[in-house]
């Protein structure tokens, strides 16, 4: 028998299992509804996570993934980032969007499939992931690893906001931590084992980047392949100021005064995005979520609604909520 596959680890897998069941429970009784989704149009999710400009917060929250040992082993030893680097962060990207503007059968099935391909990650950590942890287990569906990306998602989503479109008061921070807690359960992540409220989630965060994570072998083999074409050196010196000031240069990014300056440029020129119309500031899963809300309420239905909608229908819509691999068959001159 393989030893990642003990009963020991069979037993575990029930046990997220039930846990992920309990989820649905809670994510049924607290979304919006059946066509709205987990969130409300005009709930704090959906207002940070619709800026077009959010889609900068997706690379500081994988450094800090990886640097958690557990899942550098896991993306290093089951991933594909390797050779299909941007499929991948267009899986990323439609997974994000469509839990958090799909209707409520599309939020929980793409949690169910998340949920389900990490049911295969597990193992033990290697030396090239921690010499403190090698041969200590991990599984990508238990708890503790679940609870570290669920927060480099909420915190990058916070620090990126705040530093591009406008800051938020306490409350507004509060709110968008307690919301986000939807998505969370329904990739399997219990409410009960994520920090109560805003204080004891921003302890928890401070505490694991200053002393839970490392940055090993697996990792810096991983963010090299990130940050190596040449297409992503602006988005090296981008992640490095939205990443906590330890880790900036800690993991081999940019951080010098030419990098300063380019960062400083880059948040300007994005900050411009807040003029925009909301037809090209907004992503455009929440301009279909805005159609499919107006059309179950027989709402009048606007312009730019009437465009993405006829745009979605032939699966030619980039981040939004069509699955990438359609909208890279139907694309005109794509593969």
């Amino acid at each position: 028998m393989d030893p990642d596959l003990t009963p020991l680890s069979t037993k575990a897998s029930e046990q997220d299992r039930q846990r992920r069941e309990r989820c649905l429970v809670y994510v049924r009784e607290h979304a919006e509804g059946p066509v709205e989704g987990l969130f409300a149009q005009d709930g704090m999710v959906r207002r940070i996570w619709r800026e077009a400009a959010m889609l900068a917060a997706i690379p500081p929250a994988v450094v800090l993934e990886v640097l958690l040992p557990e899942v550098a082993e896991g993306v290093g030893r089951f991933s594909d980032y390797q050779t299909k680097l941007m499929a991948r962060t267009r899986r990323t990207v439609y997974a994000t969007h469509a839990l958090v503007f799909g209707d409520l059968s599309m939020s929980i099935e793409v949690g169910a499939r998340i949920f389900q391909l990490h049911e295969r990650v597990r193992g033990r950590i290697s030396t090239r992931s921690s010499e403190a942890r090698a041969g200590q287990r991990y599984r990508a569906n238990e708890p503790a690893a679940m609870q570290w990306v669920f927060a480099t998602l909420v915190q990058g989503a916070l620090t990126t906001y705040e530093a591009i479109v406008e800051p938020l008061d306490r409350g507004e921070r509060a709110q968008f931590y307690e919301e986000s807690k939807r998505w969370g359960a329904a990739v399997g992540l219990s409410p009960e084992q994520l920090p109560a409220d805003l204080e004891s989630f921003e302890r928890y965060f401070e505490g694991m980047v200053e002393h839970s994570l490392e940055l090993g072998d697996m990792a810096r083999d991983i963010l090299r392949v990130l940050f190596g074409p040449p297409y992503m050196r602006g988005a090296a010196r981008l992640c490095a100021g939205l990443l906590p000031e330890r880790w900036r240069s800690a993991v081999g990014l940019p951080w010098d005064a030419e990098a300063k300056r380019a960062y400083e440029l880059a948040i300007g020129a994005m900050r411009g995005s807040r003029y925009l119309p909301p037809a090209l500031r907004y992503v455009p899963a929440w301009h279909q979520a805005a159609a499919r809300i107006e059309a179950a309420r027989g709402e009048g239905v606007s312009r730019t609604t009437r465009v993405v909608r006829a745009l979605d229908q032939r699966g030619w819509i980039p981040a939004g909520l069509a699955p990438p691999e359609r909208v890279m068959r139907k694309c005109p001159g794509s593969d």
